[in-house]
């Protein structure tokens, strides 16, 4: 089920409760090979050759070019091998911390070299760039919310609140949800498209969890540069409500794996 098709059902708000995170179903089910399939043309494809094509030559002009080759030479060593056999939910895990990984590395050598105004205009000024290239019809779609959800009316319950999603909508959001490979699993727990609302708890972040931590560049933190740089950053930047259209607003608890997302949209 696409985000606009779930966001735009006129449920009421109420909470869907986050898939569990073992067993087969939660390794070969139809969010693992979403989630899978996801990693390898988003990740992958897409948002991995930011730190090759563009991170690494800046950071070559910036230093010493043959230690910075060096550097980026050791972090990719650490990458996990993707196994033919792999289960789907464990090659998204592999892939999705392996890319957190060597843009983390790639993050806090860029603060070696520039102020924050130079580096928020290449790390996020870039990663909204490269959206805006190879993604314009999802954010098209996403940008299209209030148009999806005009004169929509809220459903009530017998006490005047928001109704809950339904089962229905439960299941789907549990199982076909597209925006899972970025986050993990998810909680709903505001839902009112009728009035531009939604809001989604995340326990775990798949981007602090997904890859070992004694992997990471800096092992004792969380890989704190991209969460803002590379995933709350440029979200906010290309979601931010103009013409009243959507606006996303990140708010991750670090030190803590978790974060909230709350997107609005003008309904009138």
């Amino acid at each position: 089920m696409a985000d606009d098709n779930l966001i735009s059902t006129d449920s009421g708000s109420g909470r869907v409760s986050a898939a569990q995170k073992i067993g087969f179903y939660y390794n070969w089910g139809p969010q693992a090979w979403i989630d899978m399939w996801m990693s390898n043309s988003m990740l992958v494809k897409k948002a991995m050759p930011i730190i090759s094509h563009t991170f690494v030559p800046i950071l070559r002009l910036s230093g010493d070019k043959d230690q910075v080759d060096r550097d980026y030479a050791q972090i990719k060593s650490r990458r996990e091998i993707i196994h033919r056999f792999d289960s789907p939910r464990e090659k998204w895990r592999k892939r999705y911390g392996n890319f957190v990984r060597e843009v983390e590395w790639a993050l806090l050598e860029l603060r070696k070299h520039y102020s924050q105004k130079q580096y928020k205009e290449i790390v996020i000024g870039t990663s909204v760039a490269l959206s805006h290239e190879t993604s314009s019809d999802f954010l098209k779609m996403m940008n299209s919310m209030s148009d999806k959800n005009k004169n929509k009316k809220t459903k009530l319950s017998k006490d005047g609140s928001p109704t809950k999603p339904s089962r229905w909508s439960t299941f789907l959001f549990e199982t076909f949800n597209p925006a899972h490979w970025l986050t993990g699993p998810a909680t709903i727990t505001e839902f009112d498209p009728a009035n531009g609302l939604t809001v989604m708890e995340i326990p775990d972040c798949g981007w602090h969890t997904c890859g070992p931590q004694d992997r990471l560049p800096n092992a004792n933190a969380l890989p704190e540069e991209g969460c803002l740089n590379i995933c709350k950053g440029p979200f906010e930047a290309l979601f931010n409500g103009a013409s009243g259209g959507l606006k996303m607003e990140f708010d991750p608890h670090l030190p803590e794996t978790s974060c909230t997302v709350r997107m609005s949209w003008q309904t009138n």
